[in-house]
């Protein structure tokens, strides 16, 4: 008697939560500020550009990227802030000083960079532009700081 009665619980709780539709028990997604530290910044002028990506679909596009930047007033190191960045999602950063505040990222005459660059992870080479896979991290809980060092060409 006692198994047929847990049997028909189980069944009714079952039941019960097939009905209930499954945007109910979805839960939003927990999301927390990053903060990037830019190194080696040479010069007091311009503005720090980082685009931040989701996906090897949207990486380097900037029309897909996320940017955020700020004004830099400073050298050595500057501290920015991602807001909104999920947990638990993988992310890559790219992101370049421009030193002479047109918007653009500047190239030379040969197509290699102008202005310092960046990525959240170091590329395996600087003759191509890197994957996705090589720069990406996972956004966790306990680490909320990315340490980034500027380079040039």
């Amino acid at each position: 008697m006692k198994f047929l009665v847990t049997t028909l619980l189980v069944i009714t709780a079952s039941c019960f939560l097939a009905m209930v539709p499954a945007d109910a028990v979805r839960t939003e997604p927990v999301k927390k500020t990053m903060r990037v530290y830019v190194d080696n910044v040479k010069r007091a002028e311009g503005t720090i550009w980082i685009g931040v990506y989701t996906s090897e679909d949207d990486f380097l596009d900037r029309e897909k990227a996320r940017l955020v930047h700020q004004k830099v007033t400073g050298e050595g190191r500057i501290y920015l802030e991602v807001p909104g960045m999920e947990v638990g999602h993988v992310y890559a950063l790219g992101l370049f000083h421009d030193e002479n505040d047109n918007g653009e990222f500047d190239l030379n005459w040969l197509g290699l960079p102008a202005e310092p660059w960046a990525f959240s992870g170091v590329p395996k080479t600087r003759l191509r532009l890197p994957f996705f896979k090589e720069v990406s991290f996972r956004f966790t809980q306990q680490e909320v700081e990315q340490v980034i060092r500027l380079r040039k060409w």
